[in-house]
């Protein structure tokens, strides 16, 4: 069974003639790592909000389909639980981050899922130390790199333990050599615990060789799909 799965999800933006997606058909396995491929407007950001279960409860609009999370229809799971099983970095990190201190935020959503005190402290601790940002405790988030601050949105996620992964263009604010790194790290979350990973992206030439499978988008819809290698016969055939 997919452990998520979009069912002809068709979705118009509030006051929007065209769709942002048309009749989308996708299911992600678990363990999988999948790219979506696609340039600005092809609707990688709308698709994983979906997948999220952050669409359309927050943005409105019009809805044809389902997205199923094993098995389940979104519309029907409570949002602590989706909270809880989907973890989301998204493009900038200094926008998603909410403290200035690393615990903090790395505790935060721990905090709002309702675990005991001891659970959160035990989780932040190897978190931190799991993505190796334990000698950055104590210094002000402001003054971290672009890419430290994205490991620790990404530490924030994680800490969670989440079935999910969802990562819209993380690396479009990183300098390229930072972009490499945190790249690296999600193939090793993923090959090493078998997290599922959809990442979002507009580059493929730094992705490819971590993805089991590529989505490309166009105009809202699935334009092609398959192995990474398959790609090139694709777009240049």
């Amino acid at each position: 069974m997919p452990l998520v799965a979009c069912e002809h999800l068709t979705y118009f933006y509030p006051g929007a003639a065209a769709p942002a997606l048309q009749a989308v058909e996708l299911a992600v396995n678990p363990g999988e790592f999948l790219l979506v491929l696609g340039g600005s407007g092809s609707g990688k950001s709308t698709l994983l909000r979906f997948l999220a279960g952050l669409a359309p409860d927050f943005s409105g609009g019009r809805v044809c389909g389902r997205v199923l999370l094993g098995g389940r229809d979104m519309a029907g799971i409570r949002r602590r639980e989706l909270a809880r099983r989907i973890g989301f970095v998204f493009q900038d990190p200094g926008r998603s981050l909410l403290f200035r201190d690393l615990e903090a935020e790395v505790a935060f959503g721990l905090e709002n899922a309702g675990l005991p005190p001891a659970e959160i402290r035990r989780r932040v601790a190897e978190t931190i130390s799991a993505l190796g940002l334990s000698e950055y405790r104590g210094v002000p988030l402001p003054e971290l790199s672009g890419g430290l601050r994205q490991k620790v949105t990404l530490a924030a996620a994680l800490a969670l333990r989440p079935d999910l992964l969802l990562l819209d263009e993380p690396t479009a604010e990183l300098d390229p050599v930072a972009a490499v790194d945190f790249l690296h790290v999600l193939k090793d979350l993923n090959a090493d615990f078998g997290l599922t990973v959809v990442l979002a992206e507009q580059r493929a030439d730094r992705c490819l060789p971590l993805a089991d499978r590529v989505v490309v988008l166009e105009a809202g819809r699935i334009a092609w799909q398959g192995p990474p290698r398959a790609l090139a016969r694709w777009a240049w055939p």
